[in-house]
């Protein structure tokens, strides 16, 4: 327990649980993971992948946004970048279908 009371119950697992539990978190980290380098990729390529991202946003008819980055100091972007990872699910399908943008 610390000082508000709360507890870490990862702490409290044998290290056969602690195995269990990294190895069933393992595939949502992955997924973060790629989600963060796809959003940081069509940031900061403004020369290919972002305009090809929004040729495709512009052809499935949706929304031309950017997907957002989760940020450190903010405690919902990371949230934020899943959500709109998921609304432009099509779309992220397409571009990391794209070989020759790299992705």
């Amino acid at each position: 327990d610390d000082i508000d009371g709360l507890v870490d119950a990862a702490t409290i697992l044998n290290a056969e649980e602690q195995r269990e539990l990294q190895s069933s978190v393992r595939p949502v980290k992955d997924a973060l993971a790629k989600i963060r380098k796809l959003s940081y990729k069509i940031i900061h390529s403004t020369t290919k992948i972002l305009p090809a991202w929004y040729d495709i946003l512009t052809e499935l008819e949706m929304s031309t946004r950017m997907l957002p980055r989760d940020v450190l100091t903010r405690w919902n972007s990371t949230f934020d970048m899943l959500e709109q990872a998921l609304k432009h699910r099509e779309a992220v399908d397409r571009i990391t279908q794209c070989r020759d943008l790299g992705l």
